[in-house]
């Protein structure tokens, strides 16, 4: 199988770099399969899991929060703020991520801003601790 050049991008750096067989992200439409020679493509990426094949027996899976996704014939790049592999994910930092939410949704019941800012961080939480009990 021909293989795509991917990047990832946070606003920290490179997240990864290098050749892939196919990348899964989660569009609006659901779940998309990108592969090398497809039609240009341009989508937001969905809080999900995202699942990258470098090889066939070399698969890895990880948490997104979200992002854009960028299509070319022999490039994919994904732009997201929020990326963790799945083996890199502790469950008791989630935990406290979601009480910390949590508490502060309670707290700002008025504040329309911060609730929705806090509901994001625990659904993104809440993302990988899901992928993590997989």
């Amino acid at each position: 199988m021909q293989k795509t050049k991917l990047k990832i991008s946070t606003p920290y750096g490179i997240f990864f770099e290098g050749e892939v067989e196919i990348v899964t992200v989660k569009t609006s439409e659901g779940y998309i399969g990108l592969q090398r020679n497809r039609l240009p493509f341009i989508s937001s990426i969905e809080i999900s899991s995202l699942f990258v094949t470098i090889e066939r027996t070399n698969k890895k899976i990880a948490a997104i929060g979200g992002g854009i996704v960028f299509v070319e014939k022999t490039y994919i790049d994904i732009f997201t703020d929020d990326i963790q592999w799945k083996e890199d994910l502790n469950k008791s930092e989630i935990q406290k991520i979601i009480d910390e939410a949590h508490r502060k949704i309670e707290e700002q019941k008025h504040d329309n801003t911060e609730i929705h800012k806090n509901e994001l961080v625990l659904k993104k939480a809440l993302n990988k601790l899901t992928l993590l009990e997989k």
